[in-house]
């Protein structure tokens, strides 16, 4: 591992555990972005002029907790926001990052003291180190991945580096005291690499969440070995600079480890088992902040990741990019699926969440924002029967994961009605989304409600008008009530139909079941 040894000032920023106790106390850490940015640059004060050893280290354990908050607060600045992240968001996210790097270098430089042997007060101390730095280098790859944000190969080489080093000295497994759980240094590590596979950048911001809790309690049950499975499994290498992948049970090389979740199934399958006999998710020590129908569609999603071994089908790459159009904005959409697409923007679009949900409940879509259009050409670098991989090299739109889009292919008539399955956002605002057709082709229409407390009149799409198929509608986000009726005007006819169930709930819309009265 490249991390690099120093010898105490004879001056410290903090000397001991009582001056760390100290400026604690006299910091002002209730409000952010402040708590993060105090923190910050104390660390990095502590970084250029460091105590001794030993009281870098209680130094250091004693602010993780604080260093833990800060970045949770500050994480709401970014998490689920559409990308590219605009400049305050953007600031909001290096400062995070910046935070658990400077925590990373910092374990970092005492685990290098201690490998060396100079430092013997270090050794009894060297497991808890290697799992500060693997799990330091995994809070810094979940801030990355809250933001959807690429984060680089240099990551992997060293949580992969400072493995093998653990795994040397036979400490791979021994138990340390992580704030409120128990860990060690292997379960630092698999807790990136299940994090991995669980598809992070196909989940919400919400769904991450809970999947980074969860895999803090599995973990510790999970085992690396050098011996592969009867069957094909996940394995990393850890010679290399990438995650866990999938490796056929002959594949023999020495640097390789496989990842076995076996004892993981049970505590995933028991958990949906009582999730479907009416438990509740905190009573299963999931938390309090998920409802048990999202607690169980997470798991069932994790069980097919981890314990299936089936990973979500990706897009067959092209030999070369080509073009296709986009359009993004609910009304732009229905334009170009009436068969005339809007142009371009000349700036991209920056609502929120919230905004999205108040924008399409409250503004009819005569009056909508100038922010909700857009006709933009991506180039397509992957395809299957059923979606799309896209690339955008240049600024443009912001757009949000599970939001509604409409593309067509280069030479296409006809626009397909997609969401946005997956996004992450590259080096200099470069942008790759994956987008995932709707089933059946799309027909524009518009809904009336005779509801006062409700907008009167709304553009809408029927889906899917195909043999075969049951009928639905996207709609705008807030525009669906559970059993309400609405006037369906499908241009030649207008129907009364009852919104029956819903199907699915985008970033800024609603796909319902409909039927008619």
């Amino acid at each position: 591992m490249v991390l690099s040894d120093f010898l105490p000032d004879t001056q410290p920023r903090l000397a001991d555990l009582t001056s760390c106790e100290d400026w604690l106390a006299r910091a002002a850490l209730a409000g952010m972005p402040h708590a993060c940015s105090a923190l910050l640059t104390l660390l990095e004060e502590i970084e250029a002029h460091p105590p001794r050893h030993s009281a870098y280290l209680q130094i250091l354990e004693r602010l993780r907790y604080p260093v833990m908050h800060a970045a949770a607060e500050q994480a709401k600045g970014f998490a689920g926001k559409p990308l590219p992240l605009n400049h305050s968001e953007a600031a909001v996210f290096a400062q995070a990052n910046g935070l658990w790097a400077a925590m990373l270098r910092a374990y970092g430089r005492l685990l290098s003291a201690a490998l060396k042997g100079k430092h013997p007060e270090l050794e009894p101390s060297l497991a808890r180190l290697f799992q500060r730095v693997l799990a330091c280098a995994g809070e810094a790859i979940g801030t990355c991945l809250l933001a959807r944000r690429e984060f680089g190969a240099h990551y992997w080489r060293l949580m992969h580096q400072a493995y093998t080093a653990a795994e040397a000295r036979a400490i791979r497994g021994e138990t340390v005291a992580d704030l409120s759980v128990e860990s060690s240094p292997m379960a630092a590590y698999v807790e990136v690499l299940m994090l991995q596979l669980a598809q992070p950048h196909r989940l919400s911001h919400r769904e991450l969440d809970w999947t980074r809790k969860w895999v803090r309690l599995w973990a510790h049950k999970a085992v690396l070995s050098r011996e592969a499975p009867w069957h094909d499994g996940y394995a990393v290498d850890l010679a290399g600079a990438s995650g866990p992948a999938l490796a056929k049970a002959a594949a023999d090389s020495a640097t390789l480890r496989f990842l076995d979740l076996a004892r993981v199934a049970p505590s995933i399958s028991t958990r949906i088992q009582r999730l479907e006999e009416g438990a509740e998710p905190a009573a299963l020590g999931l938390g309090s902040d998920c409802t048990r129908l999202a607690a169980q569609d997470l798991l069932k999603t994790l069980q097919r990741a981890w314990i299936d071994s089936v990973p979500a089908r990706d897009f067959p790459r092209r030999a070369s990019p080509s073009p296709m159009e986009l359009v993004s904005g609910f009304a732009a959409i229905h334009h170009a699926i009436e068969g005339n697409p809007v142009a371009k923007s000349a700036s991209p679009s920056s609502y929120s969440y919230g905004e999205a949900e108040r924008f399409h409940t409250f503004q009819p879509s005569a009056e909508r924002d100038t922010r909700e259009h857009g006709l933009e050409t991506w180039e397509t670098v992957g395809e299957s029967d059923d979606g799309f991989r896209l690339r955008r090299g240049t600024q443009g739109m912001r757009l949000a994961h599970r939001q509604l889009v409409a593309l067509r292919p280069s030479g296409a008539r006809q626009f397909i009605l997609c969401h946005v399955d997956w996004l992450i956002e590259g080096p200099d605002q470069t942008l790759t989304i994956g987008a995932r057709a709707l089933k059946g082709e799309a027909k524009a229409c518009a809904v009336r409600s005779s509801d006062r407390s409700a907008p009167q009149r709304a553009d809408a799409l029927m889906l899917p008008v195909a043999p075969g198929l049951s009928p639905a509608l996207v709609l705008p986000a807030g525009w669906y009530r559970r059993a309400g009726q609405l006037e369906l005007d499908l241009g030649n006819a207008i129907r009364r139909v009852t919104l029956a169930g819903l199907l699915e709930h985008g970033f800024d819309y609603d796909r319902v079941r409909v039927s008619t009265s």
